[in-house]
């Protein structure tokens, strides 16, 4: 079994624990194994660190800007 196969196998039983965690309200321990999954995906998909970095910043810079909208919405009182 190549490595590949390995981690395709493992991100495999890893979203089913997840799944399984959620479902009993485990939210936190699911959390944590949501990090795992992630580390695994970059690493099968070989994302560097540095873009690794400039995709977490991304995603950050979007979801403030979503919670500003948001926010801005709440104060004038409409949806």
């Amino acid at each position: 079994m190549t490595g590949v196969e390995q981690i395709e196998m493992s991100l495999s039983v890893l979203r089913g624990e997840i799944e399984r965690l959620d479902s009993i309200g485990l939210r936190f321990a699911a959390s944590l194994l949501r990090i795992a999954e992630i580390e695994l995906q970059v690493r099968l998909h070989n994302v560097s660190d540095e873009e690794f970095d400039v995709l977490n910043f991304a995603a950050s810079t979007v979801e403030q800007e979503r919670r500003a909208r948001k926010t801005k919405v709440l104060e004038r009182g409409t949806v």
